[in-house]
Order: C-alpha cells, then structure tokens, then sequence
C-alpha cells in the first residue's frame, strides 16, 4: 500500500473512532435539551450544534491531529498490515462520509426541483412584509414554505390565502421571515451533509428534535403568538385527512407537533411582559474557551507524536 493511500485510511479510521464517541455523547446530551419551557431559539442552537458535533469532532481530530502527527512520525516505508479492527473502521468512515455526501447531495436536488416546479407554476404575490419574494400555488396540501438556499422563495397555497385573515397572514410572514433570518434551510443542509457513524438511528432522533426547536423559534420571533395559533390551527384543518407532507425544506407544518406549538403560542401570549436574557453571548464565549483550549492541546509538542501513537495502537488491534 502506498503512503499516500495508508495515510489516507490512517486519517478515515480517526474520524470514525472520534465521530463515533462524540456521536454517543451528542445523543446522550440531547435527551436532556429539549425542554417546553426553555427558550426555543437557545434549544434549536444547541441541538444543532451537537448533531454537527461528531463530524465537526471527527475531521478535527482527522486533519489537525492524526495527519500531522501521522506525517512527521511515521516512516515512509513502515512495512505496517492492518488488523481487522482497524479496516472495520476506515471502512465506518468512508461509509458515513459516502451516506451523508449522499443524504445532502439528494436533499439539495430535491429542493432545487421544488423551487423550479413551484417558480414556474405559482404566481407572484405582492404581500407587505414577505422576507423573500412570494407566490401562490395550486396544492392539496395547506402549503407555506421557503423553499432555497442563495435565492429563496415563500410559497402558498391558495386555500390558505383564502382562509387567513389578514393579522393571521402576517403572523405567518413573521414565522417564515424567522425561518430565514435562522437560514434553516442552510442549516438542514448541513444536518444532511453530516455522517453520524455509528449510530444513524440517534442522528435521526436529533434531527427531528431540531427542526421541532426551529419551528418554535420561528414562532416565538412572529411577536404575534395567539393570530400565529390561530393560523395554525386554520392551515391544519385544511389538510386532507390522514395526509402528510415531508418537504426538504422549512415549512409551516413540516413534521412539528401541533398541539404542542399551540400551547407554547398561548403561554408565550401570557409571558408577553416577560424579557428572556440573552444567550448568544455565553455561546460565544463558550466557543471562543473550546477554541483556545483546542489550540493550547495542539501547540503542546507531545500532542502529535500522542496522536501518532494512538494510530500505532488501533493499527495494531487484531
């Protein structure tokens, strides 16, 4: 095996083994952040965060710690076979890798058929307050959904149209305009593109709780809570009975529990008065202490040749 190749594999088995703990820890953690009661915007950044965790986890521990190390101490002809226990895991990485290229390669498509089949076919609404540009849509589906990444769209459906009034039309631009000043549809991209070795069952879990999160802190941003419940309430009864919709996309009813938005929409009407304090400065002071700490752990001189040696022994394993 050349070189190149060998360190190729040395640094996918990495990802795999560090990717697969921060997965078991990311899920472990994320049974305990979705709370009714807790901010829904804080909830969201969190759950977001650790289902990015195992990847972003793996390729820095891949690419600042075992390929460097691997580099500067392992000789070019080492004359190395690699135990069963090691294959298994360069195998775990490319395969979690390939799965999630897949997964966001598949969703971005998806999208990008939505939004040309819906531009073309809609008509273009003019609608005080709409963060992107707005269309009309003829679907069975009680349809409101921003639909793109660089250029997106706002869809309707004309029963919704024809149902909302007008404070509970607004309520529902506010609700999307929260969806794209979140960039959700970015971030869901993102969640796609993340491989989750070795556990996708866990992966999916946290999926569903961040866009359940992300869809409450969109409604919480609406400012309007109860004409927001009402709205969903009125978009509800317009499905057909029994149906469903999975979009690839933020949506106003892609897959969230209603019963529980409407209470959230309620009590957020009685807290009005309430002031929440501010969150984004603690994580920003959270991610600028994990990355100094990072950076201390690689400015150590043993740390390279530690990593090396972690190689040497999953190598090694029969």
């Amino acid at each position: 095996m050349s070189f190149a190749l060998w360190t190729a594999c040395v640094c996918l088995a990495s990802f795999a083994a560090a990717g697969a703990l921060a997965s078991l820890g990311a899920w472990a953690a994320g049974r305990f952040v979705p709370d009714a009661n807790a901010d829904a915007a804080v909830t969201a950044r969190r759950l977001f965060a650790l289902r990015l965790l195992p990847a972003l986890l793996g390729a820095a521990v891949a690419g600042g710690l075992t390929l460097p190390g691997f580099l500067l101490h392992e000789p070019r002809e080492s004359g190395e076979v690699a135990g069963l226990a090691f294959s298994l895991l360069v195998a775990a990485g490319l395969l979690s890798i390939a799965r999630g290229i897949g997964r966001g390669a598949a969703d971005w498509w998806a999208s990008r058929r939505l939004h040309r089949s819906w531009t073309r076919a809609g008509r273009p609404l003019a609608l005080p307050g709409a963060p992107v540009p707005a269309y009309r849509i003829r679907n069975p589906f009680p349809v409101v959904s921003v639909v793109g990444i660089l250029r997106p769209r706002l869809f309707f459906a004309d029963q919704v149209l024809e149902r909302l009034s007008a404070a509970e039309l607004r309520a529902v631009l506010a609700h999307e305009a929260g969806h794209v000043a979140a960039a959700d549809n970015l971030k869901r991209l993102l969640v796609r593109l993340c491989p989750a070795p070795p556990w996708p069952g866990a992966a999916r879990r946290l999926e569903k709780q961040w866009e359940q999160a992300a869809e409450e802190a969109a409604d919480a941003r609406c400012g309007v809570p109860l004409d927001l419940a009402s709205a969903l309430l009125k978009t509800a009864r317009l499905a057909p009975v029994g149906a469903r919709i999975e979009l690839p996309v933020a949506s106003f009813h892609n897959g969230s529990a209603l019963a529980r938005r409407v209470r959230r929409l309620t009590r957020q009407a009685g807290d009005a008065g309430d002031v929440a304090p501010p969150a984004r400065l603690r994580g920003a002071g959270r991610a600028v202490a994990v990355a100094l700490v990072a950076a201390a752990v690689w400015a150590w001189p043993q740390t390279l040749l530690f990593a090396h040696r972690v190689v040497e022994a999953l190598v090694r394993l029969p």
